[in-house]
């Protein structure tokens, strides 16, 4: 079964690496290419767009047909799509390729949700639950640094031709490791089959509450993540080298949460390791308001939340699998799509309109707190896990 754990952390890798390689070589990828402003955007969000939509397409697709096929046919268009990038002369086909990235990474990044649930039960299913949500971390740590000193080697088309080879390389892996026909003809990918399904799983309530330990931690991700290099540049008067390394502090706190999952998981449930967890978000509330003091207080709140989010995140990856097993697929790419498409659009626009002074974001913090409390509460009344 270690094989089995270490396919979906290679899965795992292949959405992270094509989401987050290419961010620290941006202002190089816009200069190349004649990149304006919105185009840069453009092609940040087209990829979350088309990772998002795509999902609800891909989670039915695997729970018909199985993993191995799905996995497949996304690694190859995942593959063209990084081809393309490597040699895109115009911002157009840079733009063609991050797309296409994005329809790719649906399949991987749901597979490796639900992958280990077939095979593993009990205490080895909650133990490679909280070794995969490390493994994530670990990659969001050090995805920035390694992209970085490549592109500063063979520049940034060399960098996608080492994604390229790196998604070859899973493709093959998931070729060999996966059996080869896990049918089942139980769910039709009809449209209307498909609309009647996604809105039965709207109607279940406990995934609904389930979600939002999803939903919630990287709302408020996204939300701080827009918000805080304008802050460190504008009250602390960081330059752009500094606001880098300054980011890296609260990226650990993802290692920290999910070691601490990991570690929690052998003597508790993952519903109580939420509840333990929980008072890190009011704490970090209370932190923020004190930020103006100096970056560290402000980057310490920051770390507290992101040691939640690396937490929660292996404990709704266990649950989910237990409310939905026949469904898990699809349950994972309705949650994933609606956390791609509305609560990205909904942390940039809290950073709109909302962010007029420093109390606000305290209030946002100990808002999604009470409303994580509230869910965890009704969910433990609901679930016997």
């Amino acid at each position: 079964m270690s094989s089995i754990v270490f396919l979906a952390v290679l899965l795992m890798s292949c959405s992270q690496f094509a989401s987050q390689l290419y961010m620290p070589v941006l202002p190089d990828i816009a200069a190349d290419l004649a990149l304006s402003s919105s185009a840069s955007q453009a092609v940040i969000v087209s990829f979350f767009i088309t990772l998002g939509l795509t999902q609800l397409i891909a989670g039915p697709l695997r729970d018909k047909y199985g993993d191995r096929q799905i996995l497949i046919v996304g690694q190859l268009i995942l593959v063209a799509g990084t081809l393309i990038c490597g040699f895109a002369e115009s911002n157009w086909q840079f733009l063609l390729g991050r797309v296409l990235q994005g329809i790719g990474s649906a399949s991987p990044v749901l597979i490796s949700r639900t992958l280990l649930a077939q095979y593993l039960t009990g205490a080895k299913l909650k133990s490679a639950m909280a070794s995969l949500a490390m493994a994530a971390s670990i990659t969001a740590i050090l995805s920035p640094m390694i992209a970085g000193t490549l592109a500063q080697l063979i520049n940034w088309q060399g960098l996608s031709f080492i994604m390229v080879l790196h998604f070859a390389l899973v493709l093959w892996l998931g070729f060999v490791i996966l059996p080869k026909s896990q049918k089942n003809n139980a769910h039709s990918i009809r449209p209307r089959a498909l609309a009647s399904l996604y809105k039965s799983l709207l109607q279940d309530k406990n995934l609904i509450l389930l979600a939002n330990f999803k939903w919630l931690p990287t709302y408020l991700y996204l939300t701080i993540q827009l918000y805080l290099p304008f802050y460190l540049q504008a009250q602390f008067r960081f330059n752009t080298e500094q606001i880098g390394y300054a980011m890296m502090l609260p990226m650990a706190g993802l290692l920290v949460g999910s070691s601490l999952a990991k570690i929690m998981q052998k003597r508790m449930s993952y519903m109580k390791i939420v509840k333990l967890l929980w008072p890190a978000l009011p704490i970090a509330a209370f932190i923020f308001e004190f930020s103006h003091i100096s970056a560290l207080v402000m980057l310490f709140a920051y770390t507290l939340i992101m040691m939640v989010f690396g937490a929660y995140f292996p404990s709704y990856m266990h649950i989910i699998g237990l409310l939905q097993p026949e469904k898990a697929g699809s349950a994972n790419a309705l949650v994933g799509a609606i956390e791609l498409l509305f609560f990205t659009a909904l942390a940039w626009l809290t950073n709109v309109i909302l962010f007029s002074s420093q109390h606000i974001l305290p209030l946002i913090v100990l808002t999604c707190s009470m409303v994580l409390w509230l869910c965890w509460k009704k969910l433990s009344l609901n679930l016997t896990l």
